[in-house]
């Protein structure tokens, strides 16, 4: 059975560290989050950061399909 505090531990990606993992604009994160294609961000104290979980797992997609597939849908 999940526990309902399961992800108070989930690691949290600020902006700086997810722009190593996926170097690509601002400006691209952002079209990707707003088409589906990307995980949504959390906003904490007007700050964004991202589960290093679902990051992982959209780069694994990505990687499975190939480097000329186009995005995949984020959670697909």
């Amino acid at each position: 059975m999940d526990k309902p505090y399961q992800n108070l531990t989930e690691r949290l990606l600020p902006r700086r560290e997810l722009r190593r993992l996926v170097p690509v604009s601002d400006m691209t994160i952002w079209r990707w989050e707003r088409g589906g294609m990307f995980p949504k961000h959390l906003s904490i104290n007007g700050r964004n950061y991202w589960r290093l979980s679902e990051i992982s797992d959209w780069m694994d997609r990505q990687e499975k399909a190939g480097p000329t597939a186009p995005l995949s849908r984020s959670g697909q």
